[in-house]
């Protein structure tokens, strides 16, 4: 992955939630050397202005805690539509996001921050909690039999760039052999790209004796990992993405363990 001058894109609505994201992000940029913007979107135009002043009083406060002056920029508009068409504008390495608004929820396919990732090409990361480690070392690479899987592989090679990462490979404990197949040829994709890079990993399959999303989580919990990376799937009929029920669990529930979603190309 090409390392060019980019942007990370935080997106705030000034809550709690929010200013978790912009500390993420921070850490990131201090690894990767990309500056961080902050994006408002407000509904009208006649609300620009005091948007503008609450972004330009959080950027300075942020130069002072943590020596970072983020950019700025207004939208207005639908939040959904609004973060997409900044995010392929300003062609962000990724876009980090609170995740309040879809924690708890029974129905978490109807809320907005599900909404934002799928319309969006870049990457995402919900935050739910402020960061606890400043680096992505321990990272969880969930292995299903989509066939969008194996698409996450190229980021291998962004955090063996960036970071000193231990790749965890975790399968889904199934017995039918199609999908055996398909998660074997997935698995053998991932090796290749860490070997080719030289990166550590280690491989688990889960015992499948609750949900796939749970047990997931319960591993990621008890090897401290970092972060996890899901793949969104590409409907077939329109070319739209959409974040699958166990992924859906997934980001709604690893409260101060990051999700990155990234929707195949």
């Amino acid at each position: 992955m090409e390392k060019s001058k980019r942007t990370i894109l935080v997106p705030t609505d000034f809550k709690q939630v929010a200013d978790y994201a912009l500390q993420h992000a921070i850490r990131v940029s201090s690894v990767v050397g990309e500056d961080v913007t902050m994006f408002h979107v407000v509904p009208k135009k006649e609300n620009m202005e005091a948007a503008q002043m609450k972004l330009e009083t959080l950027a300075k406060s942020t130069n002072e805690k943590f020596g970072v002056l983020p950019r700025y920029l207004v939208g207005v508009g639908e939040i959904v539509k609004e973060i997409a068409r900044v995010s392929s504008e300003l062609n962000v390495s990724m876009v980090i996001m609170g995740s309040e608004s879809i924690k708890g929820k029974v129905d978490l396919g109807q809320y907005w921050a599900l909404k934002v990732i799928t319309a969006s090409k870049a990457p995402f990361v919900t935050i739910q909690e402020p960061p606890i480690n400043k680096r992505y070392d321990e990272i969880v690479f969930p292995i299903d039999f989509t066939v969008e899987n194996k698409e996450k592989h190229s980021w291998i090679s962004y955090f063996s760039d960036y970071y000193v990462s231990r790749f965890h490979l975790i399968k889904p404990n199934v017995s039918d052999p199609e999908l055996v197949a398909k998660v074997d040829l997935n698995m053998a994709s991932a090796i290749k790209c860490l070997d080719e890079k030289g990166a550590r990993y280690q491989i688990y399959t889960v015992e499948g004796q609750k949900p796939y999303a749970e047990e997931v989580l319960d591993l990621a919990v008890n090897i401290r990992a970092d972060l996890i990376v899901i793949m969104t799937t590409r409907k077939q009929e329109d070319g739209t993405f959409v974040v699958e029920p166990h992924e859906q669990s997934i980001i709604a529930n690893a409260g101060h363990i990051p999700v990155m979603s990234i929707n195949p190309r």
